[in-house]
Protein backbone atom coordinates (compact mmCIF):
# COMPACT_ATOMS: atom_id res chain seq x y z
CA UNK A 1 0.00 0.00 0.00
CA UNK A 2 1.61 3.50 -1.11
CA UNK A 3 1.85 6.00 1.92
CA UNK A 4 3.02 9.71 2.02
CA UNK A 5 4.55 11.26 5.08
CA UNK A 6 2.79 14.08 6.49
CA UNK A 7 3.97 17.47 7.86
CA UNK A 8 3.30 16.13 11.51
CA UNK A 9 4.81 13.11 12.42
CA UNK A 10 1.90 10.82 11.57
CA UNK A 11 1.71 8.56 8.38
CA UNK A 12 -0.94 8.77 6.17
CA UNK A 13 -2.43 5.70 4.00
CA UNK A 14 -3.38 6.01 0.88
CA UNK A 15 -6.76 5.63 0.65
CA UNK A 16 -7.29 2.18 -0.98
CA UNK A 17 -10.53 2.83 -4.09
CA UNK A 18 -12.23 -0.29 -3.17
CA UNK A 19 -13.38 1.84 -0.34
CA UNK A 20 -14.98 4.47 -1.76
CA UNK A 21 -17.61 3.57 -4.53
CA UNK A 22 -18.46 6.49 -7.02
CA UNK A 23 -20.15 5.84 -10.33
CA UNK A 24 -23.07 8.22 -10.58
CA UNK A 25 -23.59 7.42 -14.00
CA UNK A 26 -24.14 3.74 -12.87
CA UNK A 27 -27.61 4.60 -11.15
CA UNK A 28 -30.98 3.54 -12.35
CA UNK A 29 -32.52 6.05 -15.17
CA UNK A 30 -35.66 8.39 -13.76
CA UNK A 31 -38.91 6.60 -14.30
CA UNK A 32 -42.53 7.88 -13.28
CA UNK A 33 -43.69 3.88 -12.61
CA UNK A 34 -45.18 3.43 -9.41
CA UNK A 35 -42.59 1.65 -6.80
CA UNK A 36 -42.47 0.53 -3.21
CA UNK A 37 -40.29 -1.77 -0.76
CA UNK A 38 -41.35 -5.25 0.81
CA UNK A 39 -43.46 -4.68 3.64
CA UNK A 40 -44.33 -0.82 2.96
CA UNK A 41 -48.40 0.38 2.25
CA UNK A 42 -46.72 3.56 0.62
CA UNK A 43 -46.61 3.68 -3.25
CA UNK A 44 -44.58 6.67 -5.39
CA UNK A 45 -43.73 7.86 -8.43
CA UNK A 46 -40.03 6.18 -8.84
CA UNK A 47 -39.09 10.27 -10.12
CA UNK A 48 -39.01 10.91 -6.69
CA UNK A 49 -35.65 8.89 -5.93
CA UNK A 50 -33.90 11.38 -7.91
CA UNK A 51 -34.99 13.97 -5.78
CA UNK A 52 -32.70 14.95 -3.17
CA UNK A 53 -34.99 17.36 -1.44
CA UNK A 54 -37.29 15.15 -0.81
CA UNK A 55 -37.25 11.50 1.11
CA UNK A 56 -40.36 8.76 1.24
CA UNK A 57 -41.15 7.92 4.66
CA UNK A 58 -41.62 4.37 3.31
CA UNK A 59 -42.68 2.98 7.26
CA UNK A 60 -44.34 6.05 8.98
CA UNK A 61 -45.10 3.84 12.11
CA UNK A 62 -41.74 2.56 12.62
CA UNK A 63 -40.51 6.00 14.44
CA UNK A 64 -41.81 9.05 15.89
CA UNK A 65 -43.15 12.08 13.88
CA UNK A 66 -39.95 13.74 12.50
CA UNK A 67 -39.02 17.00 12.04
CA UNK A 68 -39.93 18.57 8.78
CA UNK A 69 -36.16 18.81 7.29
CA UNK A 70 -35.75 14.92 7.62
CA UNK A 71 -38.81 14.49 4.71
CA UNK A 72 -38.37 17.60 3.04
CA UNK A 73 -35.77 20.34 2.26
CA UNK A 74 -35.65 23.29 -0.30
CA UNK A 75 -35.49 22.59 -4.11
CA UNK A 76 -31.39 22.31 -4.54
CA UNK A 77 -30.76 20.86 -0.92
CA UNK A 78 -30.74 17.78 0.54
CA UNK A 79 -33.52 16.07 2.97
CA UNK A 80 -32.00 14.60 5.70
CA UNK A 81 -33.65 11.10 5.90
CA UNK A 82 -32.88 10.87 1.81
CA UNK A 83 -29.61 9.61 2.97
CA UNK A 84 -29.59 8.80 6.92
CA UNK A 85 -33.48 7.40 6.22
CA UNK A 86 -36.18 8.21 8.72
CA UNK A 87 -35.08 6.14 11.37
CA UNK A 88 -31.36 6.50 11.49
CA UNK A 89 -30.32 3.52 10.00
CA UNK A 90 -28.37 4.67 7.03
CA UNK A 91 -26.89 2.44 3.90
CA UNK A 92 -23.04 1.77 3.61
CA UNK A 93 -22.07 5.60 2.02
CA UNK A 94 -23.01 7.11 5.42
CA UNK A 95 -23.43 7.33 8.68
CA UNK A 96 -26.18 5.50 11.22
CA UNK A 97 -27.15 8.47 13.17
CA UNK A 98 -30.03 6.53 14.95
CA UNK A 99 -28.94 6.56 19.01
CA UNK A 100 -26.34 9.09 18.51
CA UNK A 101 -25.41 11.34 21.66
CA UNK A 102 -27.67 14.75 20.72
CA UNK A 103 -23.94 17.02 21.46
CA UNK A 104 -22.17 14.93 19.24
CA UNK A 105 -24.33 15.67 16.33
CA UNK A 106 -24.48 19.10 16.91
CA UNK A 107 -20.97 19.23 17.33
CA UNK A 108 -20.32 17.00 14.26
CA UNK A 109 -22.38 19.68 11.92
CA UNK A 110 -20.11 22.48 13.36
CA UNK A 111 -17.06 20.66 11.93
CA UNK A 112 -18.44 20.15 8.78
CA UNK A 113 -19.48 23.67 8.76
CA UNK A 114 -15.87 24.82 9.39
CA UNK A 115 -13.91 22.41 6.87
CA UNK A 116 -12.60 20.26 10.02
CA UNK A 117 -14.21 17.31 9.00
CA UNK A 118 -13.41 15.84 5.67
CA UNK A 119 -13.09 12.67 4.04
CA UNK A 120 -9.35 10.86 3.67
CA UNK A 121 -10.29 10.45 -0.43
CA UNK A 122 -10.86 14.65 -1.47
CA UNK A 123 -13.83 14.59 -3.72
CA UNK A 124 -16.48 11.44 -1.65
CA UNK A 125 -19.30 12.85 -2.66
CA UNK A 126 -21.44 11.77 0.79
CA UNK A 127 -18.58 13.75 2.78
CA UNK A 128 -19.03 16.69 0.78
CA UNK A 129 -22.51 16.75 0.24
CA UNK A 130 -22.72 16.64 3.87
CA UNK A 131 -20.58 19.92 4.11
CA UNK A 132 -23.22 21.80 1.78
CA UNK A 133 -26.00 20.15 4.17
CA UNK A 134 -24.65 21.64 7.36
CA UNK A 135 -24.23 24.86 5.42
CA UNK A 136 -27.68 25.31 4.62
CA UNK A 137 -29.24 24.51 8.16
CA UNK A 138 -29.54 27.02 10.75
CA UNK A 139 -28.90 26.48 14.59
CA UNK A 140 -32.42 25.34 15.33
CA UNK A 141 -32.75 22.93 12.94
CA UNK A 142 -29.27 21.22 13.86
CA UNK A 143 -30.47 21.12 17.83
CA UNK A 144 -33.82 19.72 16.34
CA UNK A 145 -32.80 17.42 14.47
CA UNK A 146 -29.96 16.03 17.15
CA UNK A 147 -32.16 15.48 19.62
CA UNK A 148 -34.70 13.97 17.31
CA UNK A 149 -31.87 11.04 15.93
CA UNK A 150 -30.49 10.72 19.77
CA UNK A 151 -33.79 9.11 20.83
CA UNK A 152 -34.10 6.23 17.99
CA UNK A 153 -32.99 2.79 18.75
CA UNK A 154 -30.52 1.60 16.37
CA UNK A 155 -31.31 -1.84 15.11
CA UNK A 156 -28.73 -3.09 12.73
CA UNK A 157 -29.31 -4.71 9.46
CA UNK A 158 -25.81 -5.45 8.43
CA UNK A 159 -24.38 -9.18 9.03
CA UNK A 160 -20.55 -9.45 8.58
CA UNK A 161 -19.38 -12.68 7.00
CA UNK A 162 -15.59 -13.60 6.45
CA UNK A 163 -15.15 -15.03 3.12
CA UNK A 164 -11.84 -15.62 1.56
CA UNK A 165 -13.88 -15.53 -2.08
CA UNK A 166 -16.28 -12.87 -2.76
CA UNK A 167 -18.67 -11.85 -5.19
CA UNK A 168 -17.30 -9.34 -8.16
CA UNK A 169 -18.85 -5.82 -7.86
CA UNK A 170 -19.11 -2.27 -9.62
CA UNK A 171 -19.96 0.74 -8.69
CA UNK A 172 -23.31 2.05 -8.72
CA UNK A 173 -23.95 5.13 -7.64
CA UNK A 174 -21.99 5.23 -4.22
CA UNK A 175 -22.19 1.87 -2.99
CA UNK A 176 -20.86 -1.87 -4.85
CA UNK A 177 -23.53 -3.79 -6.78
CA UNK A 178 -22.72 -7.36 -7.44
CA UNK A 179 -21.91 -8.08 -11.32
CA UNK A 180 -21.99 -11.83 -13.09
CA UNK A 181 -18.58 -13.41 -13.28
CA UNK A 182 -17.07 -15.91 -10.60
CA UNK A 183 -16.49 -15.08 -7.31
CA UNK A 184 -12.97 -13.18 -6.78
CA UNK A 185 -10.28 -13.47 -3.78
CA UNK A 186 -10.91 -10.71 -0.94
CA UNK A 187 -7.33 -9.39 -0.97
CA UNK A 188 -7.53 -7.52 2.49
CA UNK A 189 -10.70 -5.37 1.37
CA UNK A 190 -14.05 -5.09 2.92
CA UNK A 191 -16.88 -5.77 0.09
CA UNK A 192 -20.10 -4.61 1.29
CA UNK A 193 -23.00 -5.00 -0.13
CA UNK A 194 -26.97 -4.56 -0.06
CA UNK A 195 -28.81 -7.72 -0.19
CA UNK A 196 -31.25 -6.52 -2.13
CA UNK A 197 -29.55 -3.72 -4.39
CA UNK A 198 -32.50 -1.81 -5.22
CA UNK A 199 -33.00 -1.16 -1.74
CA UNK A 200 -30.46 1.52 -2.06
CA UNK A 201 -31.90 3.17 -4.66
CA UNK A 202 -34.85 3.02 -2.82
CA UNK A 203 -33.36 4.52 0.63
CA UNK A 204 -35.08 1.83 2.41
CA UNK A 205 -34.85 1.93 5.46
CA UNK A 206 -35.12 -1.70 6.36
CA UNK A 207 -32.62 -2.93 3.51
CA UNK A 208 -30.43 -5.25 5.03
CA UNK A 209 -26.89 -5.52 3.43
CA UNK A 210 -23.71 -8.10 4.04
CA UNK A 211 -20.24 -6.98 4.91
CA UNK A 212 -17.81 -9.44 3.34
CA UNK A 213 -14.43 -9.38 5.32
CA UNK A 214 -11.11 -11.35 5.19
CA UNK A 215 -11.05 -14.38 7.12
CA UNK A 216 -9.65 -14.21 10.86
CA UNK A 217 -10.47 -10.34 10.97
CA UNK A 218 -13.04 -10.48 13.56
CA UNK A 219 -11.33 -12.01 15.90
CA UNK A 220 -8.15 -10.07 15.59
CA UNK A 221 -10.10 -6.67 15.29
CA UNK A 222 -11.46 -8.23 19.00
CA UNK A 223 -8.31 -8.34 20.30
CA UNK A 224 -6.90 -5.45 18.87
CA UNK A 225 -9.64 -3.41 20.39
CA UNK A 226 -8.62 -4.77 23.60
CA UNK A 227 -5.49 -3.55 23.62
CA UNK A 228 -5.99 -0.36 22.68
CA UNK A 229 -9.72 0.01 24.78
CA UNK A 230 -12.13 1.26 22.39
CA UNK A 231 -15.32 0.48 23.93
CA UNK A 232 -14.05 2.37 26.86
CA UNK A 233 -14.49 6.03 24.83
CA UNK A 234 -17.42 4.34 22.87
CA UNK A 235 -19.74 3.12 25.54
CA UNK A 236 -19.28 6.60 27.76
CA UNK A 237 -18.71 8.70 25.42
CA UNK A 238 -20.89 7.79 22.18
CA UNK A 239 -23.49 5.77 23.35
CA UNK A 240 -22.10 2.62 22.29
CA UNK A 241 -21.62 3.79 18.60
CA UNK A 242 -19.71 1.23 16.33
CA UNK A 243 -21.00 -1.79 17.60
CA UNK A 244 -23.55 -3.59 14.05
CA UNK A 245 -22.55 -0.36 11.94
CA UNK A 246 -21.03 -0.24 8.55
CA UNK A 247 -17.20 -1.44 8.45
CA UNK A 248 -16.67 0.64 5.47
CA UNK A 249 -17.96 3.71 7.05
CA UNK A 250 -15.65 2.79 10.26
CA UNK A 251 -12.36 2.72 8.12
CA UNK A 252 -12.97 5.46 6.39
CA UNK A 253 -13.37 7.40 9.69
CA UNK A 254 -10.05 5.93 11.07
CA UNK A 255 -8.27 6.75 7.85
CA UNK A 256 -9.51 10.53 8.10
CA UNK A 257 -8.12 10.52 11.69
CA UNK A 258 -4.90 8.88 10.45
CA UNK A 259 -4.19 11.37 7.24
CA UNK A 260 -5.83 14.73 9.22
CA UNK A 261 -8.71 14.88 7.08
CA UNK A 262 -10.32 15.29 10.61
CA UNK A 263 -9.17 18.15 12.70
CA UNK A 264 -11.92 18.69 14.95
CA UNK A 265 -12.14 18.61 18.58
CA UNK A 266 -13.36 15.03 18.66
CA UNK A 267 -10.58 14.14 16.58
CA UNK A 268 -7.63 14.40 19.25
CA UNK A 269 -8.51 11.54 21.09
CA UNK A 270 -8.57 9.29 17.94
CA UNK A 271 -6.14 10.33 15.73
CA UNK A 272 -2.93 8.74 18.05
CA UNK A 273 -5.10 5.60 18.22
CA UNK A 274 -5.34 5.85 14.28
CA UNK A 275 -1.80 6.36 13.62
CA UNK A 276 -0.90 2.98 15.81
CA UNK A 277 -3.31 1.04 13.14
CA UNK A 278 -2.34 -0.10 9.42
CA UNK A 279 -4.98 -0.42 7.18
CA UNK A 280 -5.20 -4.13 7.68
CA UNK A 281 -5.59 -3.68 11.56
CA UNK A 282 -8.52 -0.88 10.17
CA UNK A 283 -10.33 -4.03 8.51
CA UNK A 284 -10.20 -5.66 11.43
CA UNK A 285 -11.19 -3.67 13.95
CA UNK A 286 -14.28 -2.56 11.54
CA UNK A 287 -15.00 -6.22 11.07
CA UNK A 288 -15.11 -7.05 14.81
CA UNK A 289 -17.12 -3.57 15.36
CA UNK A 290 -19.19 -4.38 12.86
CA UNK A 291 -20.25 -7.78 13.76
CA UNK A 292 -21.58 -6.66 16.91
CA UNK A 293 -21.89 -9.44 19.61
CA UNK A 294 -22.63 -11.54 16.87
CA UNK A 295 -19.15 -13.42 15.28
CA UNK A 296 -20.84 -13.75 12.07
CA UNK A 297 -19.43 -16.77 10.00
Amino acid sequence: MPIIMLAAAAVAIAPPAWLYPQNMAAESPASHAPISVPGSRVTVDAAILHDRAQTVNWFPADQPAPPARVLKAKAGEFACGYCHMVNGVGHPQNISIAGLNADYVIAQFAAFRSGQRKAAQPGYIPNNSMTRVAGQVSEAEVAELANYYSKLRYRSLIRVREAAMVPRVRAAGLVWERVPGPPEPISGRIVELMDRPEDSLRHNPRGRSTAYVPPGSIARGRRIAAELGCMACHAQMLGGWGPGRSPSYIVRQLLAFRNRARTDPGAETMQPIADQLSLDDMVAVAAWMGAGTKASR
